[in-house]
């Protein structure tokens, strides 16, 4: 189960693909995708599986952003449904971290910060 504290980095992350989805353009996107991805797993045991995932979600989620902020001006068929790949990859990308975040350890940190 995720914690409430987890669970809002998610939301985080999950909002700043809709907003780009819905054409609000803000260079601050993937770096808010960064730290969200940081946050989690900065509560974490290491595990390679994790940090595998949050690199196809950083990955995916890079590609989407920056490529739809690139095909806003000037959009035809393919573009829309490229975008449209982009997105469903990044939104699967984040279900496989979050699937992997969920069969994860927490770490001390969590104890210590009250988060437990």
């Amino acid at each position: 189960m995720l914690s409430a504290h987890i669970t809002s980095f998610f939301n985080l992350i999950r909002a700043q693909l809709e907003e780009t989805s819905r054409g609000v353009a803000s260079i601050h996107h993937f770096h808010n995708v960064q730290c969200g991805i940081e946050n989690i797993l900065c509560l974490l045991e290491y595990n390679n599986d994790v940090v595998e995932k949050a690199n196809q979600l950083s990955r995916r989620a890079s590609s989407y952003i920056t490529r739809h902020r690139l095909i806003s001006s000037k959009i035809c068929d393919a573009d829309v449904s490229e975008d449209a790949d982009r997105l469903r990859a990044a939104h699967e990308a984040l279900a496989g971290f979050c699937f992997a975040v969920e069969h994860s350890k927490p770490n001390s940190r969590v104890g210590t910060l009250g988060l437990a």
